[in-house]
């Protein structure tokens, strides 16, 4: 019988869910993987979870991603992440630095990355904190970070992204209307330049140091796409529509014009209806959804008042 480094059996979505976060189980293959690269290694820490197994280990971070026994085939958002990483160090956004990156074949085949341990809180934990003008600021950063990289570029990991939303499972609970909409929205975008775009800049994936220097991390949801998809999980997540992160980002502009961003946002990204029923319930039409994030928009504006 062969004996693996990595015990526990993974044979479906569901039994990665279960170990995905067990320092327990990954501590002697995250050994071993850190004696192969010459790093010191120390007892796992957990991070926020996600898709894949992401720990902190001493000063570093290793991130392993889900083998393919899962159901899912990790390996686009594996080159995505190194190719997303290398772009952003070229257009000179702060990323994590890269350590080292490889394979292990054990008792399942897992890819990994190991990079610095970025200091600093990320966005939603100090985000109650943050005056008026350190949000301007930070929606300014983003602002830029985002105008920087969001250029034409290979399609650097096969995903076709206006394809996806329409095929997404995340949207069969949108009613016929919405659906009709989208795809009737989604074809225009078709004629738009597909650019490089982060895909998931969520208030977990910007990390703020005490200088107020910001950093991105976890890039494996990037991918070619309308630049409109961008801002789905900035206007909803990073910011949750308040005003002052808002202005920063887009300059001054109406309640009107940022409602009519948000709709293409949602409708564009493949998450974008599980946000709207993780933030506003299920929403039966257009004018709903429309009337939901003007109330968000307005109570934001109202509060900063």
């Amino acid at each position: 019988m062969t004996n693996h480094l990595f015990q526990f059996d993974i044979h479906d979505w569901s039994t990665w869910g279960e170990v995905y976060c067990s320092k327990e189980e990954f501590t002697p293959l995250i050994q071993y993987i850190f004696e192969c690269e010459g790093l010191e290694f120390q007892a796992l820490q957990n991070c926020k979870p996600g898709t894949n197994g992401v720990f902190r280990v001493g000063e570093y971070v290793i991130k392993v991603f889900v083998p393919l026994e899962s159901g899912y085939d990790s390996l686009p958002d594996y080159r995505a992440e190194l190719f997303a990483m290398e772009r952003a160090n070229e257009v000179g956004v702060s990323v994590p630095k890269l350590i080292a990156k490889g394979q292990i074949q054990d008792k399942y085949l897992f890819r990994y990355l190991i990079m610095e341990c970025v200091k600093g809180e990320n966005l939603g934990e100090i985000k109650d904190t943050l005056g008026r003008e350190q949000k301007l600021e930070i929606g300014k950063k983003l602002r830029d970070i985002v105008r920087g990289w969001a250029t034409p570029c290979e399609n650097f990991n096969g995903v076709d992204a206006i394809g996806r939303t329409l095929r997404s499972k995340r949207w069969e609970e949108a009613s016929d209307e919405i659906k009709n909409a989208q795809k009737k929205f989604l074809e225009g975008l078709k004629k738009e330049s597909s650019v490089f775009v982060h895909g998931d800049l969520t208030e977990d994936n910007l990390m703020v140091d005490q200088s107020g220097k910001l950093t991105v991390i976890d890039f494996a949801d990037s991918l070619i796409a309308p630049g409109i998809y961008e801002d789905m999980t900035l206007i909803c997540d990073a910011f949750h529509f308040d005003r002052d992160f808002l202005e920063g980002y887009y300059g001054k502009i109406s309640t009107e014009e940022l409602t009519e961003k948000c709709m293409g946002a949602i409708l564009c990204h493949e998450y974008g209806y599980h946000v709207v029923k993780s933030m506003f319930g299920p929403v039966a039409d257009l004018r709903e959804l429309r009337d939901k994030i003007v109330e968000q928009l307005t109570d934001s504006s109202t509060e900063r008042k």
